[in-house]
């Protein structure tokens, strides 16, 4: 009886230690991947903060408290702690799992043809093949710095600037409309990897629920928790499929990516010596 429970413990633990594990990253790789996310997102977040900033200005008419008085920090504040903790944690969780539920329906619908296949095997042998397999701790602390970077700047700033400005000559519904459209386009234009037909509708419609969810709660907290936890959802998902498939990438695992991008960038931007 104790050899059984010694096996099934062993083969516990062999499956623990499997269970997530994904073909390793060149350690530079990893830095560079990891500096250049943190580095991307706080351009957005200092994009953000400046929106915020225009924003209260507009709404208040006080420039001098939204600049120097630091107003924006008030009203970025408020819409963080616009419902309850256990409700913002709901939504969020809610709209994270739907996200995450229809973006695994859109990738085996897509994974059943060929040229959706050939699609997915692109993405997948880039940056997106790489993420996954960052340190979880790591894919954690990043995740939450850009679900909430981005909503400060898209959901928040943008969509409050555009639906400010619009609303001086068009009705406030108009405005909203067209306030929520801008926004999710100026989304999906800034995920430049996502540009095929798959990935533009599920890109724009992930920002559309998104602007609707802050339209509706008013609260950045919900939009940023739930932008959050779907990357992350996407990612230990992809980490567990990589770790389970051998053909998940359609050939080798891609560990440069990042770094021959950054080469072949280098190499175009030189100038031939005379």
């Amino acid at each position: 009886m104790q050899n059984v429970l010694r096996k099934t413990a062993s083969i516990n633990t062999l499956g623990a230690s499997t269970f997530m594990k994904a073909p390793a990253l060149d350690p530079q790789e990893a830095l560079t991947l990891t500096a250049n996310l943190v580095i991307s997102q706080f351009i957005l977040l200092a994009v953000g903060v400046a929106g915020a900033v225009v924003l209260a200005g507009l709404s208040s008419g006080d420039w001098g408290a939204a600049v120097l008085g630091l107003s924006w920090v008030g009203l970025v504040g408020q819409s963080l702690a616009a419902s309850d903790l256990i409700p913002t944690i709901a939504a969020g969780c809610g709209l994270a799992a739907l996200f995450t539920l229809v973006a695994y329906l859109f990738e085996q619908r897509a994974l059943s043809t060929e040229t959706g296949r050939a699609s997915i095997m692109r993405t997948r042998q880039g940056i997106n093949g790489e993420l996954a397999r960052l340190p979880l701790p790591a894919l954690v602390a990043l995740m939450a710095l850009t679900g909430f970077s981005e909503e400060l700047l898209f959901r928040f700033a943008l969509m409050g600037i555009v639906e400010h400005l619009v609303a001086l000559a068009l009705p406030a519904p108009a405005a909203t409309i067209i306030a929520l459209f801008v926004a999710s386009i100026a989304f999906w234009f800034s995920h430049v990897r996502y540009r095929d037909l798959a990935t533009t509708v599920l890109t724009l419609g992930l920002a559309l629920v998104l602007g609707i969810a802050f339209l509706v709660t008013e609260s950045l907290a919900v939009v940023a928790l739930a932008h959050a936890l779907y990357n992350l959802c996407v990612l230990i998902i992809a980490r567990v499929q990589m770790s389970r498939d051998p053909d998940y990438f359609g050939g080798p695992a891609p560990t440069r990516a990042m770094l021959d991008q950054l080469e072949r960038e280098e190499k175009t931007n030189q100038t031939p010596a005379e």
